[in-house]
């Protein structure tokens, strides 16, 4: 059975030091919350108008995909008094939650003040059970008069599957029935730690879940319970009594215990990624003043050009990229040169992409050295797997020995976001023959990109969110990607130096000398507000399912099994959900030394069925090099490498648009 406790709401200021982080902007409360906590209630009666969609919107995003809501439908709602304009009725206000529906676990409500069960009462909760139920929703009633409780009552309710609120205040006579698969609790503080009222009600649930098994219901179960308190520190004292998890409240004494909150951006920028390039190839270039030169000449001395990139060691003389190559050798004479082989440095570029896969939920390349990666997800689940099992294994050595159950601490530091950052780093310089890295993590994607640069080169700087404007503050506005020389100079003109008078600056003067878009953009920046998220870039729109071996391939045979069952499938469901016909159909392959390999075919017209993907992996799997022989009937070096990645990837696609007329054919279709 799954329990949920947490409190009835968020956002109490009393909260701050005890709870929230002291500076934490009240805007991250739900999100810091929902980090520590899987569940809260929300009782919008004190609300004068229900919450927008775009709050509801607001509260799917911050919170993570386990999190769980109760909601109280307002009285004037229920009542239906909701003047012009406003939700008139339950149904709407049920609309209204549509986009959060997944994560609500029942809503609340309370039956109008003017009726009661020997009156109207009878007809008004069938037909609000029935409308809600319609909706798919559970429903749970706060009955305000004695007369409710009845068994009259608790039979509709056990017709629709619902619940009454059991409560420590109120109504004293009441019998605590169980009429459904869930039951709510709601502790006041008024009694909270008195007498052992809590301890009472978990033996009360305890015993009521013993019945439920041993009666006519064995065949069924609880399905989940609520219990609802009012300040964070009394959810500990009963998941105590629950014999659950305790939770890891903020200690203002230990900075250690900071929970992020927001959306977890890196941006990942390689350092010097050409001149690096060069040394895989030439390790003897390593600590040495070298660089790559855009030129024309592939072929003996280079003698004209600009520097593309330059290592490390190049720059300690002054030379820097876009410099022309007389300047450079002027400044550097003993400067060594190596033309820019694009091709080579793509191969790299994929192999560190096809990592960086791995530690995101959607990565955006943003060239061929840098990325962009939404981790939110990955890192949530990621704690939560640490978090429901006392014991851990060793990182990646499948020969590992489980180690001593998990203390607190520990749990705390495998949580941390630099860690994870740090754990991307280390990977790159590993399985990447030594690249090196600069990683900048924040909840926006502009301030992660500022990061990034901050400590270059092998740099990570972590921001987090309480300290977003105070990190942007004194630096320069042209350190925001996207201001460039002509806007920096009128930012100058307008007194505009650093990020901290951007933010400060009245967004109507911003607007009037960049225009709408651009002015908003920079100020939102500036105050660490704008919420770009990461996506794909169109350019390269395709749609792949990647999968790491558990145990790695070398055989053709065992290769082609697995794309056509375990992967091909996936890649279909997803194009024909989205609603894509598609004419390329390509296979990756990573080797077990991180080499990436990827090979396609493009049919002449686009086709939209499964076959046309299956039948396409033996062919492609014939291009690469797997259990082949050479001349001399031995294994050649790469075909001894096995596979432990594959991956199908379909692209050039194209929306089915079933509307769309037919039309007349010219010479060019048939070209």
């Amino acid at each position: 059975m799954k329990y949920y406790v947490g409190c009835s709401g968020w956002k109490n200021q009393s909260w701050v030091r005890d709870f929230y982080p002291a500076g934490l902007d009240s805007k991250y409360f739900l999100s810091y919350y929902s980090k520590v906590f899987n569940f809260v209630h929300v009782d919008l009666n004190d609300n004068p108008i229900p919450p927008s969609s775009l709050t509801i919107q607001k509260w799917l995003e911050e919170t993570p995909d386990d999190f769980r809501f109760s909601i109280t439908i307002p009285w004037y709602v229920v009542e239906e008094r909701c003047g012009s304009g406003k939700i008139k009725n339950i149904g709407e206000f049920l609309e209204l939650l549509t986009p959060l529906q997944d994560k609500i676990l029942c809503i609340m409500i309370s039956p109008p003040k003017t009726i009661s069960l020997k009156d109207e009462g009878r007809n008004w909760i069938e037909k609000t059970l029935n409308e809600c139920t319609c909706y798919g929703y559970s429903v749970v009633f706060d009955f305000n008069k004695p007369s409710w409780y009845q068994d009259l009552t608790y039979n509709i309710l056990k017709k629709y599957a619902s619940s009454f609120v059991w409560s420590d205040t109120g109504y004293k006579g009441y019998y605590p029935a169980v009429t459904s698969d869930f039951i709510f609790l709601k502790l006041s503080s008024s009694t909270f730690g008195k007498n052992n009222d809590e301890t009472r009600w978990i033996k009360l649930i305890k015993q009521k879940e013993n019945e439920f098994f041993s009666t006519e219901t064995k065949n069924k179960k609880f399905n989940f319970v609520v219990v609802v308190v009012n300040t964070p520190d009394n959810i500990n004292s009963i998941t105590g009594l629950l014999n659950l998890q305790e939770k890891q409240l903020y200690n203002s004494q230990d900075q250690s215990t900071f929970l992020w909150t927001g959306k977890v951006i890196m941006h990942v920028d390689m350092d010097a990624f050409f001149p690096a390039c060069e040394e895989i190839r030439d390790p003897s270039l390593r600590g040495k003043a070298h660089a790559v030169i855009m030129t024309p000449e592939s072929k003996g001395n280079i003698t004209r050009g600009a520097v593309a990139s330059c290592s490390y060691e190049a720059r300690q003389y002054g030379v820097r990229s876009a410099m022309s190559l007389l300047k450079a050798k002027e400044l550097c004479p003993h400067l060594i040169l190596k033309p820019v082989d694009k091709q080579y440095y793509g191969q790299i570029s994929r192999q560190v992409m096809t990592l960086l896969e791995d530690y995101a939920d959607i990565i955006e390349k943003a060239s061929i050295d840098e990325a962009y990666l939404d981790c939110t997800n990955k890192i949530i689940s990621y704690i939560h797997s640490i978090s429901q099992f006392s014991q851990i294994s060793g990182d990646s050595d499948e020969n590992a020995e489980v180690v001593e159950p998990v203390s607190k601490k520990k749990i705390q530091k495998l949580f941390s976001v630099e860690d994870y950052a740090q754990k991307i780093k280390n990977s790159i310089k590993e399985q990447c023959n030594g690249l090196v890295c600069s990683v900048g993590v924040a909840p926006t994607k502009s301030a992660a990109k500022i990061a990034s640069a901050y400590k270059k080169p092998d740099g990570l700087t972590v921001v987090y969110s309480q300290n977003l404007l105070q990190f942007l503050e004194s630096m320069e506005v042209n350190k925001i990607s996207g201001i460039g020389l002509k806007t920096n100079q009128i930012l100058k003109e307008m007194g505009i130096k650093t990020i901290g008078q951007l933010a400060k600056c009245d967004v109507q003067n911003l607007i009037e000398r960049f225009g709408k878009k651009n002015g908003l953009w920079m100020w939102h920046v500036a105050n660490g507000q704008d919420n770009e998220p990461v996506l794909p870039r169109e350019d390269s729109i395709s749609i792949s399912t990647e999968k790491t071996l558990l145990t790695p391939y070398k055989d053709k045979k065992s290769i082609l099994e697995y794309l056509v069952n375990e992967i091909a499938d996936d890649v279909y469901k997803r194009v024909k959900g989205k609603g894509y016909e598609f004419k390329t159909v390509g296979i990756k392959l990573v080797r077990s030394n991180f080499v990436l390999e990827t090979r396609e075919t493009t049919f002449s017209t686009y086709r939209d069925d499964k076959e046309s993907i299956t039948s396409a992996l033996e062919p492609l799997l014939e291009k690469f090099h797997l259990d082949k022989m050479n001349d001399n009937d031995v294994f050649s070096e790469i075909d001894s490498i096995s596979i432990r990645k594959l991956g199908i990837k379909v692209s050039n696609l194209s929306k089915i648009d079933k509307e769309k007329l037919p039309y007349q054919k010219t010479l060019f279709d048939y070209i």
